[in-house]
């Protein structure tokens, strides 16, 4: 678990070899573009899509969208070629890349949602002061309620561990805007944690 202050951030779960053989036969399979095929590598690895989708995400609509723009891409490039290594990571990097392009799109429209709108979506969510633990499921909520770009930028440093040179490459922005945005999205997310959860804050670290 990677720990965020005291709040336990799930990672994407640790490929296994014999995933990784299954993923591969499955998408070696879903390569002659049989319907069947890929409709059988879908439903094995939806959940798998959409537990990086929903880091990525506003909402679970989004997420689902994410999850099946990936899909189709991974189907059209299965129909070209089988991609060498890890097939399974290889579909990892589209639905990252899915999301950063949504993000991008949404970006050029209007948003007038603020944290405080989505704040007052959870006030009749109960509170938790028995554990400083925070579920998947909060997890996912807590991040839903940042901005778009301090989301980003947050999960490809903690979830992708991509360095703020990388970050600034890939969503075209400058080393010390994706630091800024990150730092912003720490104390964002501590705030909305410790208005729902009781934190420790003495184990806080920017």
């Amino acid at each position: 678990m990677i720990t965020l202050f005291t709040l336990a951030y799930p990672p994407l779960a640790a490929e296994r070899p014999d995933q990784e053989d299954d993923f591969r036969i499955r998408a070696e399979a879903a390569a002659s573009g049989k319907a069947s095929a890929q409709r059988g590598l879908y439903e094995r690895y939806y959940a798998y899509a959409m537990s990086i989708a929903l880091h990525y995400a506003g909402q679970r609509e989004e997420a689902e969208e994410i999850t099946q723009d990936a899909f189709v891409k991974l189907f059209r490039q299965l129909t070209k070629s089988v991609p060498a290594g890890s097939v399974r990571a290889y579909f990892g990097r589209i639905i990252v890349n899915t999301a950063i392009d949504l993000i991008r799109k949404k970006k050029k429209q209007p948003f007038t949602e603020t944290i405080s709108d989505r704040v007052a979506v959870l006030n009749n969510s109960s509170r938790n002061t028995g554990t400083d633990r925070i579920q998947r499921e909060e997890i996912y909520r807590l991040l839903q309620m940042l901005p778009p770009r301090y989301r980003l930028v947050f999960n490809l440093s903690v979830l992708e561990g991509y360095t703020h040179e990388q970050i600034a490459k890939q969503l075209g922005i400058s080393p010390g805007t994706s630091k800024s945005n990150l730092s912003k999205a720490r104390r964002k997310l501590r705030v909305l944690a410790t208005t729902y959860y009781q934190i420790d804050e003495s184990h806080y670290r920017e």
